[in-house]
C-alpha cells in the first residue's frame, strides 16, 4: 500500500469518493427508482473505477462506505443499519466481498500498469544511453563522458567510473566524489556484480564474461537491482569496444606506416635513382671529356637540366604529400578568376606536356568564384600531368570547366589505355600505380592521392570514368560562391 506524501491530495480524494457515493444514492432515491441489484452493480462499478485510478486504500474505504449506504438506503427496513431478512444479509455480504475483490484486482492491474510504464521508461533510457556511448570511440574520452552521461540520462545525482589500466577515476560532478578511487579499484577486483558501498551508493563491477574491465558507482534512485546491472553491462561493452577500436587503430596505423615506408622506398629506388644516374653520367662526361663537341656538350647539359627538373618534381610531390599528411589541409578561400588559374596551370605543366595538345573549354564563361586558388591549381595540374603521362605522345587532352549553381566542376579527359575495372578502387591511394604501365611510365603514384585529399578538404568529390583502350576522364567538383552572392552577404552583414 502506498502512503501519500501530500495530505491535501489525500483529503481531496477521500472527499471526492464520498461525494460520488452519496451522489449515487441521491440519483437512485430522488430521480430514478431502480432495483437493489442495479444499485449494487452501480456501486461496484464506482469502486472499480476508483481502484483503477487510485490506490487500494480509496477503493477499500469506498467499498465499506457503499456497503453502509446500500444497507441504510436500499435494504429494508429503510433508514436503519439493521437487516430484517436473512437473505438481505447474504446480499449485503456478497456486495461487500465483491467490492473488496474488485478493488484488489483493479489495484493490482493499476500497479502492473505503473510497473510496466516504469520498465518502458527504463528500457528507453537504456537505449538512449547505449546510443550515446556508440558515438564515442576514444577510450579516454569515453571514460570522461560516461559518468556525466549516466547522471543525465538516468537522472542520478552523481556517478563515478574507473577503467582498468587508467590512472584516474572520473566523476560526473568533480565536487561530489561519491567513492574514492581506491574503493573503485577494490570493486573492480571484486566478484560481486553489484553491491552497496554505503547507504545510498551502488557499486557495480563492470564484468565482460569472467573478466573485469572496471567499476561504476552511482547514487541510488528508485531503480531495481537489474537496472544497475544493465547500466554496468552497457558501460562494460562500451569500454571494451573503445579499447578494441583503439587497439585496431594502432595496428592499422602500424600496418599503414609499414606499407607507406615500403612504397616510399620502392619509389625512391626506382624513380629517384633514374634521374640521379642520368645526371651523374652527364656530369661525368662533361668533366672527364674536355674534347666533347659543342652539340654533345649541349646535349649533356640539357640532360642534366631535364633530369634535375624531374628530380625536383618527384621530391616536391613527396614533400607535398608529407605536408598534407602531417598538418592537414587548410583551405583559404578568396574570390578568384577561374581563367587565371587555368592559365597558370598550363604554364606550370608545359615541361611535362611535350607534344600533347590541350584544349580548354568553358573557362571564360565562369564568373569570379570563392575558392582556394593554390589548392585548386594543384588539383588541375596533377590531373593534366597524369593525363599527359599515361596517354600516347601526340594525343589530345580535353579540359572542361563549368559552374553549376553552387559548385565548380572540372573534367580532364585523355586518350590513353584507360583504367582496368579491378584497379579503380585503388587508383587514388598513395603510391599506387597501374600494374600494366608502372614499368613503362615514370612516376611516384602520389599525384591523384594529393588531388583527392585537396578536393575532400574543400567538401567536394573526385571520380573517374574509363573506357578500356579509349581513355580516362577524371572529374572533380568543389562547392563555391559567386562574387555577387559574396558581396550581397557582406552588405547584409554590414547592415546588421
Amino acid at each position: 500500500m502506498l502512503v501519500f506524501d501530500n495530505p491535501g491530495r489525500k483529503m481531496f480524494r477521500g472527499t471526492l469518493v464520498t461525494l460520488l457515493a452519496f451522489g449515487v444514492v441521491a440519483l437512485y432515491r430522488m430521480v430514478f427508482h431502480v432495483s437493489q441489484t442495479t444499485v449494487a452493480l452501480t456501486f461496484i462499478v464506482l469502486v472499480l473505477v476508483v481502484a483503477s485510478r487510485w490506490q487500494l486504500v480509496y477503493s477499500i474505504y469506498l467499498s465499506f462506505l457503499c456497503a453502509l449506504l446500500y444497507n441504510f438506503f436500499f435494504l429494508p427496513p429503510f433508514g436503519t443499519f439493521t437487516v430484517a431478512d436473512p437473505q438481505d444479509w447474504v446480499a449485503l455480504i456478497s456486495f461487500l466481498g465483491a467490492s473488496l475483490i474488485v478493488s484488489r484486482l483493479a489495484e493490482r492491474e493499476h500497479s502492473q500498469g505503473i510497473l510496466s510504464e516504469q520498465r518502458r521508461e527504463e528500457v528507453e533510457r537504456l537505449y538512449e544511453f547505449s546510443q550515446q556511448m556508440l558515438l564515442q570511440d576514444d577510450l579516454s574520452e569515453l571514460a570522461r563522458n560516461v559518468p556525466r552521461l549516466i547522471a543525465k540520462v538516468f537522472h542520478l545525482q552523481s556517478a563515478a567510473l574507473y577503467v582498468q589500466g587508467q590512472k584516474a577515476a572520473y566523476y560526473s560532478n568533480p565536487r561530489d566524489e561519491i567513492v574514492s578511487m581506491t574503493e573503485l579499484q577494490l570493486a573492480a577486483s571484486s566478484s560481486d556484480a553489484t553491491r552497496s558501498a554505503m547507504p545510498g551508493v551502488r557499486l557495480v563491477t563492470l564484468m565482460l564474461g569472467l573478466r573485469s574491465v572496471g567499476a561504476l558507482a552511482m547514487r541510488e534512485e528508485n531503480y531495481s537491482d537489474g537496472m544497475y546491472v544493465a547500466i554496468g553491462g552497457l558501460v562494460a561493452i562500451a569500454v571494451e569496444r573503445a579499447s578494441a577500436v583503439e587497439r585496431f587503430s594502432r595496428i592499422e596505423a602500424a600496418r599503414e606506416n609499414e606499407r607507406l615506408r615500403t612504397a616510399l622506398l620502392d619509389s625512391v629506388t626506382h624513380e629517384l635513382r633514374t634521374p640521379l644516374t642520368a645526371i651523374r653520367a652527364a656530369a661525368t662526361s662533361l668533366t672527364s671529356q674536355s674534347s666533347l663537341a659543342e652539340d654533345e656538350r649541349r646535349e649533356m647539359i640539357a640532360i642534366v637540366d631535364e633530369e634535375s627538373a624531374r628530380l625536383d618534381r618527384l621530391i616536391g610531390q613527396a614533400m607535398e604529400m608529407a605536408q598534407l599528411d602531417s598538418q592537414g589541409i587548410k583551405v583559404n578561400r578568396k574570390v578568384q578568376s577561374v581563367a587565371d588559374v587555368f592559365e597558370q596551370v598550363m604554364e606550370d605543366s608545359r615541361p611535362v606536356l611535350g607534344d600533347h595538345t590541350v584544349a580548354v573549354e568553358g573557362v571564360e564563361a565562369i564568373p569570379p568564384l570563392l575558392f582556394d586558388r593554390e589548392l585548386v591549381r594543384r588539383v588541375i595540374r596533377h590531373l593534366i600531368e597524369n593525363a599527359a603521362k599515361y596517354s600516347p605522345p601526340g594525343t589530345a587532352i580535353q579540359v572542361s570547366a563549368r559552374h553549376e549553381e553552387d559548385r565548380l566542376s572540372v573534367s580532364v579527359e585523355d586518350e590513353g589505355p584507360g583504367v582496368d575495372e579491378a584497379e579503380r578502387p585503388f587508383i587514388f591511394d598513395k603510391f599506387y600505380r597501374g600494374r600494366a604501365l608502372r614499368k613503362r611510365v615514370q612516376g611516384t603514384g602520389m599525384g591523384l592521392a594529393i588531388a583527392r585529399a585537396i578536393v575532400t578538404a574543400h567538401g567536394g568529390a573526385i571520380e573517374l570514368s574509363s573506357r578500356p583502350g579509349q581513355g580516362t576522364e577524371f572529374t572533380f567538383w568543389i562547392p563555391v560562391e559567386t562574387a555577387p552572392v559574396i558581396e550581397k552577404s557582406k552588405a547584409k552583414s554590414a547592415e546588421n
